[in-house]
């Protein structure tokens, strides 16, 4: 797979995931007067926890879900492939798969804390 192929599935990946953790505009004005006077770090606290606990994001956990189990599969099929046709010893693909598992697992944590601290930003700066 080429470097551009990557990009594309990365873009439509973040796209997506950044699509169902962002939660509706209307619960970032509903703040009440006793909330303004909080420091940014409760804000950033509070965030996490609103992206998490909204209605669209359990279609993030379920597109999480499926990249993964997909690459596993992917991973894993080729495997079976090459030790099917090839004529050579059997080789194993498992490192790969964790490595690519886990570098996607990491890349959605980063834009998961990255997706708060934006939302954070915006309650900090709407409230001052």
């Amino acid at each position: 797979m080429g470097y551009s192929e990557i990009l594309v599935m990365l873009l439509v990946y973040s796209g997506l995931i950044v699509f169902f953790l962002v939660p509706f505009q209307s619960g970032l004005n509903l703040m009440n007067q006793e909330q303004r006077q909080i420091n940014f770090i409760t804000v950033f606290k509070d965030s996490l926890i609103k992206i998490v606990f909204h209605k669209k994001s359990i279609f993030a956990l379920i597109l999480l879900i499926f990249t993964l189990f997909t690459i596993y599969l992917g991973y894993e099929g080729a495997e079976d492939h090459f030790n099917a046709h090839s004529g050579y010893p059997p080789i194993s693909t498992d490192l790969k798969a964790i490595y690519s598992m886990s570098g996607v697992l990491v890349y959605t944590v980063v834009l998961y804390l990255l997706i708060a601290f934006v939302r954070a930003l915006k309650i900090a700066k709407n409230t001052s």
